[in-house]
């Protein structure tokens, strides 16, 4: 929601509107309050990137379309270099 606001407020911004809404507190307490009463959803634990994941990957993209090998070329520095 804050990021939506902060769309909205740069809009203004760019286009010299006045946008003195964005400083009232109260918007503030509105925010802080709706993020009290919105638990944040839960996230999936992560997972280190090892090998058979990295074979996962690459296994997924074809070896025919040139992009795709760029993407498995990526994949296998970034892993390497890690």
């Amino acid at each position: 929601m804050k990021r939506y606001l902060c769309g909205i407020k740069s809009y203004q911004l760019d286009f010299r509107l006045e946008c003195t809404a964005f400083t009232d507190p109260g918007l503030e307490r509105t925010l802080q309050r709706i993020k009290r009463d919105h638990n944040q959803p839960e996230r999936n634990p992560r997972r280190p990137l090892t090998r058979p994941y990295l074979l996962l990957m690459i296994n997924t993209l074809s070896d025919l379309n040139y992009d795709d090998v760029v993407i498995q070329a990526a994949f296998i520095l970034a892993f390497a270099t890690f």
